[in-house]
């Protein structure tokens, strides 16, 4: 019976052996691979997917016109002109103004910096436009960092030309104003879907 034992451990010692060798051989010299099956039967066709939301244009067509100048005039429809490629007629532009705006020498003042397209100002949804408007302060020169954005619809595709503007406000009387002190100025334009409202 102990002989019996004995040639089972030492048969269970050899395959398991034999196992390791063949698995550190990647099935090389000490075992062989088996014969190639049959090939499956191709599998069903899958379901049809949901349609796909399309490309996100605001991501592939936009630009930054940057500039480092300060332009001391009151009257000026081409304060900067940030020449654009609109790809499609069915989208709109959005813009934005950052720099340094400000009034001088008043009181109960105002100036209107604004944006044109092609020489015109927008009209759907409507003008893109900040005014500064002080008053008590006659001896302050108060330079500081303003910002102004919007949407434009209704802008054919080709060369846009995105211009900065300076005039007076309405009711108002000229005053002096400045742009761009001392600090860069820019203009960022993104071609973007039509909005759905």
């Amino acid at each position: 019976m102990a002989n019996y034992l004995f040639l089972q451990v030492v048969l269970c010692a050899f395959l398991i052996n034999m196992l390791f060798i063949c698995i550190a051989d990647g099935w090389g010299s000490g075992c062989q691979r088996g014969a190639v099956g049959p090939q499956g039967d191709k599998g069903n066709i899958g379901p049809t997917g949901d349609p796909g939301d399309g490309e996100l244009v605001e991501d592939i067509n936009w630009r930054q016109c940057a500039w480092y100048s300060s332009n001391g005039n009151d009257y000026d429809t081409n304060i900067y002109d940030c020449v654009f490629q609109k790809q499609y007629s069915d989208t709109a532009l959005w813009v934005y103004y950052g720099g340094n705006l400000r009034l001088y020498a008043c009181s109960g003042c105002c100036k209107r910096w604004y944006i044109t397209f092609n020489g015109n100002e927008c009209s759907s949804p409507t003008v893109i436009d900040a005014v500064v408007y002080q008053a008590n302060t006659y001896y302050m020169n108060l330079h500081r960092h303003r910002s102004f954005e919007g949407y434009c619809h209704n802008i054919g595709s080709g060369e846009v030309h995105v211009r900065l503007a300076v005039g007076d406000c309405s009711g108002y009387g000229n005053y002096d104003a400045s742009t761009g002190w001392n600090s860069a100025s820019r203009i960022i334009i993104k071609e973007v879907s039509a909005s759905t409202y």
